[in-house]
């Protein structure tokens, strides 16, 4: 069957009705886990493969499951080649290092399915499950120096016959993890989600028959192909290049930023991605394959498949992945640790190949591509996985997905970012209610409200992240790691759009709370005293104790466009609803807003004028005017670039940045942030980091706002700058 020659109908149906076996493995999965990370913040995915394997549906809850799947899979797929192999076979599979698992926390079951006696494929079940041993807690491990110490691990081992699990496996994982009895009847669970997988396909083959479903999925999968490459056709050819820095502080030592790079090559109707990075450290930030393709689709799948190409091994053949010598931070080997895989190093993969499609997009033909651009995120939230007696008599392991179920969404052309948004890969979680969290911990939660001045300032603002806090109640006290993966170094925007506010942490040691909820006074931030001692980025070990107070915010969104051209109108509503302040609504946006907190227009206009001829140095020789596309266009025949604003002439566009029509200027970031009214960690090692921002020389106009560290230049080594400088200038 082509296709060109098929039923439409017929195939489209066959589509969704197996993208809705995979929607119903997750109801299954969601109604007997009782797991409120599954039930409520849905950090888990489902997926059918077949036997190449490749993908035949997605229910598409963690994007980046996309990889691991695909990888965990094969490497099952290839040991049972040489096995018997039979309904309710299952395999536990948990191990980056040799199953692709985005991190020892994320445990799958990988079950084949069958049509009588033929093997047809496989279903995969994936979640994130309470504890799973190890000096970490609930799978991270920031103590941990090598692999062994960060819990259990699981190559792909069949340990389930005839859909059970083994008894001796089943008293072998109990013994070793914190919580027995939630994670036991997790892997249940997975497995009752994989049994729902070959009831509803067996039935969907009885109506389709055995060779019409076959040819209806690889039908399928030639379309997703054929849309996937005629949009990376529509992108220029070319190598488009971008840069990230992973910020690691753990065990006590040196502040470390890890430089990783990625070359995206567009090439015809195929798109490669070759990473490269800094060598592997010991600590848990290192990525391995599954969590490296998995960021890579994610960035992928949210810019060009954007919500109406299904998801299916067609997606992935277009697409060509190197990784670089093994032994890096991007390309991790035993025994280094990886249980921060995907939320450390991946997560600044998605950002990277973001950056680098942007490039890409903004040079396309078709004004539907190059609308598709936006803002990099902090793909990332302030984390923690604590242990202790809990009110009921019992123990809680505590690992809440709030914050990143609540990041700020990146601006685009056609929209601001949205409010908690959320990391990217995990597009379909979301965040617990807070009584599921009392019922079942040692906490009350004291707010959740939006975070001010969050978002990345632009013509549209990027989305504003959450910020929440809790105190510690009914019990003595938990323990264990935190961490935060962006709060030094905060993405930037596009365009000229501004960076967004950085994630964060604060531990209140010793408050009020508890006098406060007894004379019936809500514990508002201003009310609650107590010491606020200084916390470094991932700790191994933090204690509370009745009546500490954790707050975190999670970051934003990077704006899009210059700052100075947002609509005043919108400036007017943020203000009113408290997502900016006056000071950054000035400091920003160049807006001026009167004592009945009011957008003053005259003022405004004054204010905006005087900051062009601040940034230029001279009085800008053109107006600013709205752009289809914010920074730098493509629109001379000879290739040159111009200046999307005032549509001057910037030159060659591989070295525009350089050349004499614009004018650039750097900034330390937290001088930057501090004037902003927004957030960022002050960094107190060397290398620094900085701000580089280019102005259009002929309109004042902003092209491209960056965030650099100290030294750096596109032509250097990777690795050249980075780690913390024994000078003078640290500390």
């Amino acid at each position: 069957m082509s296709t060109t020659e098929y039923d439409v109908i017929a195939a489209e149906i066959h589509r969704k009705a197996l993208e809705n076996v995979a929607r119903e493995m997750a109801i299954t999965l969601m109604r007997t886990s009782g797991s409120p990370i599954v039930v409520e913040a849905k950090d888990f995915s489902t997926c059918l493969l077949d036997r190449t394997p490749e993908h035949l549906s997605f229910a598409a809850y963690v994007i980046a499951h996309l990889g691991s799947s695909l990888v965990g899979t094969q490497k099952v797929n290839e040991l049972a080649q040489s096995m018997d192999l039979a309904p309710g076979d299952g395999w536990i599979v948990n191990d980056p290092h040799t199953a692709g698992a985005l991190h020892q926390g994320d445990v799958s079951v990988i079950m084949p399915t069958f049509y009588g006696d033929e093997h047809l494929g496989w279903s995969f079940v994936n979640m994130h499950v309470l504890d799973i041993g190890g000096v970490g807690i609930s799978g991270f491990a920031p103590g941990a120096h090598d692999v062994w110490q960060e819990g259990l691990r699981f190559p792909p081992i069949r340990v389930i016959r005839d859909g059970v699990l083994s008894t001796e496996w089943e008293e072998f994982i109990a013994a070793n993890v914190r919580v027995p009895g939630p994670v036991i009847n997790d892997l249940r669970s997975m497995i009752a989600a994989n049994n729902t997988a070959s009831r509803k396909l067996t039935k969907l083959i009885d109506e389709y028959g055995l060779e019409r479903h076959k040819q209806f999925c690889e039908l399928n999968k030639d379309l997703s192909e054929k849309v996937l490459r005629s949009r990376i056709a529509a992108l220029p050819d070319g190598v488009y290049s971008a840069v990230n820095w992973n910020e690691y502080d753990g065990h006590e030592g040196a502040d470390r930023l890890l430089e990783m790079r990625l070359d995206m090559e567009v090439a015809g109707d195929d798109l490669h991605f070759r990473y490269s990075g800094v060598p592997q450290i010991d600590g848990f930030v290192n990525s391995t394959s599954g969590s490296m393709l998995g960021c890579t689709m994610t960035a992928l799948t949210v810019m060009l498949a954007y919500g109406d190409l299904p998801v299916n091994g067609g997606m992935f053949r277009p697409i060509h992945l190197d990784l670089g010598e093994p032994g890096t931070i991007v390309n991790a080997t035993p025994p280094a640790p990886v249980s921060a895989s995907h939320a450390e190093v991946g997560s600044h993969a998605v950002n990277l190949v973001r950056d680098a499609l942007n490039q890409a997009l903004v040079r396309a033909n078709e004004p539907s591509l190059r609308r598709r651009v936006s803002g990099r995120t902090v793909d990332g939230f302030p984390a923690f996985a604590l242990f202790g007696a809990n009110q009921h008599g019992g123990s809680s392991v505590m690992f809440y997905v709030d914050g990143a179920a609540a990041t700020g969404g990146p601006a685009q052309p056609f929209a601001d970012g949205l409010d908690t948004y959320g990391f990217t890969m995990m597009a379909g979680c979301g965040m617990s209610d807070v009584e599921t969290h009392e019922a079942q911990d040692p906490v009350f939660f004291l707010w959740r409200r939006i975070t001010a001045n969050c978002g990345g300032p632009g013509i549209a603002r990027g989305g504003n992240g959450m910020e929440q806090a809790y105190a510690v109640r009914y019990a003595a006290g938990v323990a264990g790691p935190v961490w935060n993966n962006i709060a030094e170094v905060p993405p930037h925007g596009f365009g000229g759009g501004l960076p967004p506010s950085a994630g964060d942490y604060i531990v209140m040691r010793e408050t009020n709370v508890d006098e406060l909820l007894g004379s019936g006074l809500l514990p508002t931030r201003a009310r609650l005293d107590g010491t606020t001692p200084p916390t470094r980025n991932k700790v191994t070990h933090l204690a509370l104790g009745a009546g500490d107070v954790f707050l975190s915010r999670s970051g934003g969104g990077g704006g899009l466009g210059d700052p100075l051209l947002r609509e005043l109108a919108s400036i007017g509503r943020d203000l009113q609803a408290g997502y900016v302040t006056p000071k950054h609504a000035a400091a920003a946006y160049g807006v001026v807003v009167s004592d009945d907190g009011k957008v003053d227009e005259q003022a405004t206009a004054e204010r905006r004028a005087a900051i062009r001829r601040e940034r230029i140095g001279r009085e800008p020789a053109r107006d600013m005017a709205h752009p289809e596309v914010p920074g730098v266009a493509t629109v001379h025949a000879d290739g040159s670039v111009a200046c999307a604003y005032c549509s001057a002439d910037l030159g060659d566009p591989d070295r525009w940045s350089e050349g004499p029509a614009v004018v650039a200027r750097t900034t330390p970031v937290v001088e930057a942030f501090a004037d902003w009214d927004m957030r960022v960690r002050d960094r107190q090692e060397r290398p620094q980091v900085t701000l580089a921002a280019r102005f259009c020389g002929t309109c004042a106009g902003a092209l491209q706002i960056e965030t650099i560290v100290e030294g750096w230049t596109s032509d250097a080594p990777v690795g050249a700058v980075g780690f913390a400088q024994e000078d003078e200038g640290a500390t």
